[in-house]
């Protein structure tokens, strides 16, 4: 399933995933997250570096509704394909690039948009960017955008985000631990660029080792994470010779 609202652009060792749907705010749908996940799942080994931009004056301004009709009286297994399963597939699939996974968040990033710049390994805000979880404010327990933020977000963030519906500015969210820079709008795609450029000249075997001790070793014991460290230290060095 290829959705035309998500453009991939490859440039040598760099995947750009763009949102392109402007005209609705780049609201998130079945095949958006399906080619999403079939780009990111499917990177050979010359991949570096996935950033997730947008086009338009939002970065993701949630998610068009998957709910079928009131009068359909759908079963919980329904709703569970359906409505939950995307989203979840979606995060699960992010969280598990081998390489890092930068997203460029401008305007407003809402529900999942929120999601999507939280579970990347760093997210670069405009200094107008605006996070919010607002499920809540129509009596829906926003549990899967929570399930991509928890572990990445400290958890009163998250609480502080789902039960208020608070909208967090762009420094509110740098303080908060939900992005990682916050720049001036007019220079964010250059920030962006400047990042990438960064990123790339390392090696890729490097940026694996990086990616993957940041994944697992969060849920290691200290012991457990030092010999991961180790591991993937001689096993990063040991590529050069």
């Amino acid at each position: 399933m290829t959705s035309p609202h998500i453009a991939i652009r490859r440039t040598g060792p760099l995947v750009d995933v763009v949102l392109d749907h402007p005209e609705n705010g780049n609201l998130i749908d079945a095949p958006m997250s399906a080619t999403i996940i079939e780009t990111v799942t499917t990177l050979d080994d010359d991949v570096k570096l996935v950033r997730i931009l947008s086009s338009g004056p939002d970065f993701c301004r949630g998610r068009l509704s998957p709910m079928p009709p009131k009068d359909a009286k759908p079963s919980a297994e329904t709703l569970r394909r359906v409505v939950a399963a995307p989203p979840l597939a979606l995060y699960d699939a992010l969280k598990a690039v081998r390489v890092p996974v930068v997203s460029v968040v401008r305007g407003e990033a809402l529900g999942v948009g929120c999601a999507l710049a939280g579970v990347c390994d760093i997210a670069l805000a405009s200094d107008d960017a605006v996070f919010q979880i607002p499920e809540m404010e129509r009596d829906i327990p926003p549990t899967l955008v929570m399930s991509a933020l928890i572990g990445r977000v400290p958890v009163k963030t998250v609480a502080h985000m789902v039960l208020s519906r608070a909208r967090l500015s762009a420094g509110e969210a740098l303080q908060a631990g939900l992005v990682s820079r916050v720049v001036p709008a007019a220079n964010l795609d250059a920030e962006a660029d400047a990042l990438v450029d960064t990123l790339l000249g390392c090696s890729a075997v490097t940026l694996r080792a990086v990616t993957q001790f940041l994944h697992l070793a969060p849920e290691m014991p200290a012991s457990g994470a030092s010999g991961f460290a180790a591991h993937l230290a001689a096993t990063a060095l040991s590529a050069r010779f």
